[in-house]
Protein backbone atom coordinates (compact mmCIF):
# COMPACT_ATOMS: atom_id res chain seq x y z
CA UNK A 1 0.00 0.00 0.00
CA UNK A 2 1.48 3.26 -1.22
CA UNK A 3 1.24 6.43 0.99
CA UNK A 4 -1.43 7.68 -1.60
CA UNK A 5 -3.37 4.72 -0.73
CA UNK A 6 -3.12 5.12 2.39
CA UNK A 7 -3.88 8.52 2.75
CA UNK A 8 -6.99 8.09 0.60
CA UNK A 9 -8.36 4.94 2.75
CA UNK A 10 -8.10 7.06 5.98
CA UNK A 11 -10.14 9.85 3.83
CA UNK A 12 -12.54 7.60 3.02
CA UNK A 13 -12.99 6.15 6.54
CA UNK A 14 -13.37 9.45 7.88
CA UNK A 15 -15.86 10.07 4.83
CA UNK A 16 -17.78 7.26 5.87
CA UNK A 17 -17.82 7.77 10.10
CA UNK A 18 -19.04 11.58 9.30
CA UNK A 19 -21.54 10.28 7.18
CA UNK A 20 -22.97 7.42 9.70
CA UNK A 21 -22.78 10.31 12.58
CA UNK A 22 -24.98 12.58 10.25
CA UNK A 23 -27.03 10.21 9.91
CA UNK A 24 -27.58 9.14 13.91
CA UNK A 25 -27.44 12.74 14.62
CA UNK A 26 -30.51 13.54 12.05
CA UNK A 27 -32.33 10.93 13.49
CA UNK A 28 -32.28 11.99 17.29
CA UNK A 29 -34.40 14.28 18.85
CA UNK A 30 -32.89 14.57 22.55
CA UNK A 31 -29.68 15.67 23.26
CA UNK A 32 -29.56 12.54 25.46
CA UNK A 33 -29.28 10.24 22.78
CA UNK A 34 -26.83 13.13 21.08
CA UNK A 35 -24.52 12.89 24.10
CA UNK A 36 -24.46 8.88 24.32
CA UNK A 37 -23.89 8.56 20.73
CA UNK A 38 -20.64 10.86 20.92
CA UNK A 39 -20.05 9.06 23.97
CA UNK A 40 -19.83 5.54 22.32
CA UNK A 41 -17.98 7.16 19.45
CA UNK A 42 -15.58 8.37 21.93
CA UNK A 43 -14.88 5.14 23.61
CA UNK A 44 -14.72 3.18 20.54
CA UNK A 45 -11.91 5.36 19.24
CA UNK A 46 -10.10 4.72 22.99
CA UNK A 47 -10.50 0.62 22.78
CA UNK A 48 -9.38 1.27 18.97
CA UNK A 49 -6.22 3.23 20.20
CA UNK A 50 -5.87 0.50 22.80
CA UNK A 51 -5.86 -2.18 20.15
CA UNK A 52 -3.83 -0.36 18.08
CA UNK A 53 -0.61 0.57 20.81
CA UNK A 54 -0.87 -2.93 22.29
CA UNK A 55 -2.01 -5.47 19.73
CA UNK A 56 -1.23 -4.50 16.34
CA UNK A 57 1.49 -1.97 16.06
CA UNK A 58 3.82 -4.79 18.01
CA UNK A 59 2.93 -6.85 14.98
CA UNK A 60 3.42 -4.31 12.31
CA UNK A 61 6.36 -3.54 13.84
CA UNK A 62 7.43 -7.54 14.19
CA UNK A 63 6.52 -8.15 10.27
CA UNK A 64 8.15 -4.81 8.85
CA UNK A 65 4.77 -3.29 7.75
CA UNK A 66 5.69 -0.34 10.41
CA UNK A 67 8.84 1.27 11.06
CA UNK A 68 9.62 0.56 14.54
CA UNK A 69 9.63 3.14 17.05
CA UNK A 70 12.75 4.74 18.48
CA UNK A 71 12.52 4.41 22.29
CA UNK A 72 15.90 4.37 23.95
CA UNK A 73 18.81 7.26 23.01
CA UNK A 74 21.07 4.08 22.15
CA UNK A 75 18.20 3.65 19.01
CA UNK A 76 18.67 6.77 17.64
CA UNK A 77 21.91 6.87 16.03
CA UNK A 78 23.27 9.88 15.00
CA UNK A 79 21.10 12.17 17.12
CA UNK A 80 22.52 14.04 19.67
CA UNK A 81 21.82 12.33 22.74
CA UNK A 82 22.91 15.15 25.53
CA UNK A 83 20.09 16.55 26.43
CA UNK A 84 21.96 18.55 29.49
CA UNK A 85 20.39 20.30 32.08
CA UNK A 86 17.10 22.55 30.84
Amino acid sequence: MSADAGTQAKIDTAKAGSAWLGVGLASSTDWAQIASMLAALYTLLLIVEWLWRKLLRPVAEARGWVKRRKRRASDRDGEDTDRGLL
